[in-house]
């Protein structure tokens, strides 16, 4: 396994503990996918949440009827979600973090896909390659949402250069330790649009917030496959 999957697996691997849904989810299903789109989960759509976590979004998701699907590469985190919704444990899986091209996630034909704080942590390839396999996996005419960070995220000034589009974070401001985690940053919403060029771009945005350490800044991007 390439250096910089392996340091990412071994953060993700200490598990995030996330119990409720965050802002960045549930104002998104209200003001874009329910309002905007008609997307409700009143027909059971089916979800796709690429780096799942705990599950907790899924488990938001699920309240509204969504029939939902996970996959992360933290196994900690897929025994948490498998735990928090023990009636579609069968929902959760843990996935490599190569990216391999045509892969295929809980039989695919999804209505929606959802990526959130999640692609970034690849290099530019495999990310691409990650990019391809969720379109491919998306109903014609079904909808993306991801989120990208920004290098106005106050840990950037921390990073270094590496390759192939990544940077090297490390530091420690005794809330949170960063060793060699490595992550793509994006300075603009249309350099996030290009990379998301497979799908049709309905809305851009992005969200910030910062509670002590520096300023965290986010965009957003929601497609449709054509």
């Amino acid at each position: 396994m390439e250096e910089y999957l392996q340091k990412n697996l071994e953060y993700y691997n200490q598990g995030y503990e996330a119990e409720n849904v965050e802002g960045w989810v549930f104002r998104p299903f209200g003001r874009i996918f329910k309002q905007r789109l008609g997307i409700d989960g009143s027909k059971g759509e089916k979800v796709l949440d690429f780096g799942c976590g705990s599950g907790a979004s899924l488990r938001y998701l699920k309240t509204k009827g969504f029939n939902v699907y996970g996959a992360d590469i933290s196994e900690v985190d897929i025994n948490r979600a498998k735990s928090r919704l023990s009636d579609i444990k069968d929902h959760f899986q843990i996935i490599d973090p190569k990216p391999v091209s045509g892969q295929i996630f809980h039989g695919g034909n999804f209505d929606v896909i959802i990526s959130i704080q999640t692609l970034y942590f690849m290099n530019r390839t495999d990310m691409n390659i990650a990019i391809d396999n969720l379109y491919n996996q998306l109903k014609k005419g079904g909808y993306f949402y991801a989120t990208m960070i920004s290098s106005k995220t106050y840990y950037y000034k921390h990073s270094k250069e590496d390759k192939d589009g990544l940077r090297n974070v490390s530091f420690d401001n005794g809330r949170i330790k960063y060793e060699n985690l490595y992550c793509q940053f994006f300075d603009s919403a249309e350099e996030v649009n290009a990379v998301f060029k497979k799908f049709t771009p309905l809305f851009s945005g992005y969200y910030a917030y910062d509670w002590g350490d520096g300023d965290e800044v986010h965009f957003t991007f929601v497609g449709r496959k054509d």
